[in-house]
């Protein structure tokens, strides 16, 4: 293997990596492609990057493909990087370890030291179905805010989120800035939350689904159904449906009976 390899990746890139021998020292081509790849990835790509493909990989390397192969294959476990079938392997995004607490998407993620963003997919007033009004405690066919957005974590897709809102609670939110809405709600309408009830279930993602998250048809999801208080009055109906590659729920669990320390 030369001491100097070129590697080519997707949209024209073209950088030249070193492999560094430690003197007195083995270093097998499996670690030594391993690193390669690890400079790549901190250097040049970002979440949701495509690496060279194995083909290019042997070529540029001078390398078997097993070698190839078992370099990525170390990256895949590290969480570095992360294989789509059909389509290749791909740099990933943040991995979340949320535990079960009433607060806001965007506080959570900067909580982790990440950053949040919120895409408004869509926004509109319509008449509450009889589940809405059921979970909202309202009448059936009141207005209510209907808001769908997708929510990500250092630009990597992170959550789909459906939420129903009483438009009598909140007159006016269509025009206010539906990025973080619990925020909006207390400076805005002087509504801070203060209680939840959720439940989290397991699911396939669908068509629509998959195309706004950047997953396969029917990849996994963890879908939180959460209904939302401020003090007595409730204030939200929400679905969010968080890829099970990037989000993992964290709980402290206690016998029954026994006090938390």
């Amino acid at each position: 293997m030369p001491d100097d390899v070129q590697v080519s990746g997707l949209g024209g890139f073209v950088e030249r990596y070193r492999i560094d021998r430690p003197v007195g020292a083995a270093t097998t081509k499996r670690a030594q492609v391993r690193g390669i790849l690890e400079q790549l990835i901190d250097a040049e790509l970002h979440p949701g990057d495509a690496i060279p493909s194995e083909r290019a990989l042997v070529t540029r390397l001078g390398v078997s493909r097993v070698t190839i192969r078992q370099a990525i294959a170390d990256l895949v476990e590290a969480g570095a990087l992360e294989r789509v079938h059909g389509k290749g392997t791909y740099v990933t995004g943040p991995q979340v370890d949320s535990r079960l607490h009433l607060t806001s998407f965007s506080r959570e993620m900067r909580d982790r030291g990440l950053s949040p963003a919120t895409v408004v997919l869509s926004a509109a007033e319509e008449l509450a179905s009889d589940d809405v009004a059921y979970a909202l405690r309202i009448r059936p066919n009141r207005p209510v805010v209907r808001v769908e957005r997708l929510r990500t974590a250092d630009g990597t897709p992170m959550a789909y989120e459906v939420g129903y809102y009483p438009s009598a609670l909140f007159p006016g939110l269509l025009n206010r800035e539906l990025g973080s809405l619990y925020d909006v709600f207390a400076s805005e309408y002087g509504v801070v939350v203060t209680s939840g009830e959720q439940t989290v279930r397991a699911e396939s993602a669908d068509a629509n689904q998959a195309r706004i998250l950047g997953i396969a048809k029917r990849a996994p999801l963890l879908v939180q159904e959460r209904v939302t208080y401020a003090g007595e009055r409730v204030i939200e109906m929400a679905s969010s449906a968080y890829r099970a590659d990037r989000y993992r729920i964290h709980m402290a669990i206690t016998p029954r009976g026994a006090r938390e320390n």
